[in-house]
Parts: structure tokens; sequence; C-alpha cells
């Protein structure tokens, strides 16, 4: 052969999409990790990975919901946990919990950024999908896709479903493409109102790991599947779904109404559009060459009815 083809070595080559969102996210991550090498951790080496998740843009004014998911190694974290101790001892006293939405209190704000810059040491992937609203709107759940559903949770609101369906194959998507054979998956969710009881826990626990096991082309160890309620108080779980919390709230105030997209990067202006915290934030995502790495991704409308596009984007301009 002349060439041979290209082969990443983090981004598995046997992942197995089956949701058009997906597919197409799937097919942007692998042409940006050919632009990349740097793009996304290898995590293949890790026993177990943990995948903690929040969501934002539920408000009336928001045109994009937003989907954010930490994914990690887990028993590599020790120094991301000593700077975050840190942190917390400095300005998170009373075990005050991270969260965008609290960001008015003082101490929170202090400690805003050193515990991103704490975050920075965490060996993983911080991936934010903007959802246009029309898009998860069209997303039709049907008799059929209820039947298969729990019970308890069949005759959900088809928008609770709808979100559910973004966050299931969302999360499926990046533990397929970055996990090897073996590992142990911990996927803990914030406290949604999919989530909002045990039982919705063990009813769903079954189904997001039939999820992920139609998109992984390898055998997993165990998965488990549950909420900020496993901390064990340390605070270190609250903590590291605050991470996605803080992304997902700033991503909210992007006006992408204003943005230009390219293939690697959304050209938009923050200033004078969005907030403080959230400008601290978007620029922290900016960083680069970290242990941490971070990838932005828009789905919206495409250029025929019933169609989307998918972009992916290394950076905010």
């Amino acid at each position: 052969m002349l060439f041979t083809p290209f082969s990443s070595g983090k981004w598995n080559k046997n992942v197995s999409p089956y949701w058009s969102v997906t597919s197409s996210l799937d097919k942007v991550i692998r042409q940006l990790e050919i632009a990349d090498v740097d793009l996304l951790p290898d995590l293949s080496s890790h026993r177990s990975l943990i995948l903690t998740s929040d969501y934002g843009g539920q408000h009336k004014t928001a045109t994009h919901e937003t989907f954010s998911f930490l994914v990690a190694g887990l028993e590599s974290c020790a120094q991301w946990n000593e700077e975050r101790q840190l942190v917390r001892d400095r300005f998170l006293t009373a075990n005050r919990r991270m969260s965008y939405k609290a960001l008015n209190d003082r101490q929170r704000r202090l400690a805003l950024l050193p515990f991103l810059s704490a975050a920075d040491h965490i060996p993983g992937l911080l991936t934010t999908a903007l959802v246009n609203k029309r898009v998860s709107r069209t997303l039709n759940v049907t008799v059929e896709d209820r039947e298969q559903l729990p019970s308890s949770i069949a005759g959900w609101p088809n928008q609770v479903l709808q979100k559910l369906t973004f966050v299931a194959h969302l999360g499926a998507l990046l533990i397929a493409g970055l996990s090897s054979t073996g590992q142990d998956v911990l996927w803990l969710t914030d406290n949604d109102d999919f989530v909002a009881n045990d039982q919705r826990v063990i009813d769903l626990t079954p189904l997001f790991g039939g999820i992920i096991g139609g998109y992984v082309g390898h055998a997993l160890g165990h998965f488990r599947f549950g909420t900020m309620k496993c901390d064990a108080g340390d605070l270190q779980i609250e903590d590291l779904t605050a991470i996605p919390d803080l992304i997902a709230g700033a991503a909210c105030e992007i006006p992408l109404h204003f943005a230009s997209l390219t293939r690697t990067e959304i050209k938009v202006p923050l200033r004078d559009h969005v907030s403080a915290k959230g400008l601290t934030i978007l620029d922290w995502m900016g960083r680069r060459r970290m242990p941490l790495k971070r990838l932005l991704v828009l789905v919206d409308e495409g250029d025929l009815s019933g169609m989307i596009k998918v972009k992916g984007a290394r950076d905010l301009h």
C-alpha cells in the first residue's frame, strides 16, 4: 500500500454508534484527532474509569441544551485530589458544594479558578455537547421505544425521555471510544430528575449498561451507575461532578447566534455577552496541553429538513 490508513491509538477503532448523532460525533472526533494527536487522553492502562455528567439549558430562554461529561482514570487522580483538598481547606469550608448556580457566593467565586486549575491534573477528557433545542425536540420516542423501557420509566414525558436519550448515548460513546478491555466503569450523574430516587437509579442501570454494550467493541468489567449520593463523605465525587456542572452552566451562555464555525473552532464574541463567571470558565476551557483534555461539540440543524450536523471544536475564539 502507498499509504497506511490512519489509526488512532487513543480513540477506539471498534466503536459502533447506532444513532445518527453519535455516529456523526464519532466521525468528528476521529477527524479532529488526525489534526491533533494530543486531543485525547490515553486511558487504556487504567484499571477503572469514572464518568461524571451534568446538564444545563433547561430554562426556557436557552436555545441549546448542554450535556457535559468527564471521563477519567479513577486511580490516577491523586494529584487532583490533593490540589482540590487544598482549595477546599482555603475557600470551601463548611462543606460548600461547587456549582455554577451557586457562584454568587463570594467564597465559591474565589475558589473557582483554583478549583479549575486543580482539575487540570485529572488524566481524562472533558466533553461538552451543545444541542440545539430544535434538534432535541424533533426526537420522537415511539410506542415501540417505550415498550423496551422499564415500566417505571416508560410513562415518563417525552421531554424527559429526549434528555435521557442524549445523556445515555453520548456517555456510551465516550466510554466506548476511550475504554479498553476489562476496565470497570463507574458512571455518576448529577441528581437530575431522571434519577430522582433510588428506584430510578436501579431501573436505569441495566438500560445504560445495555446501551454501552451496543457501542463497545470489547468486553468491559463491572459497570456501576449512581448519583452523588455515592459520595463517601470526603466530597471527592461531589467535586468530580462539579466540573461538568460548571462547564454545562457556562456553555449555556455562549451566544451561538453570533457563532462562526470551522471544523476545529467556534468563533463567537464572548465579552459583553457572557457573565464574569462564565468567562472565567470558558477561558479555562481554552487551556491546552494539560492532562485533562477538553472538547466542545455542537449538534445543530442540518441544511435539509430532518437532518443534523455535528461540529467539534478544540477552542472558542
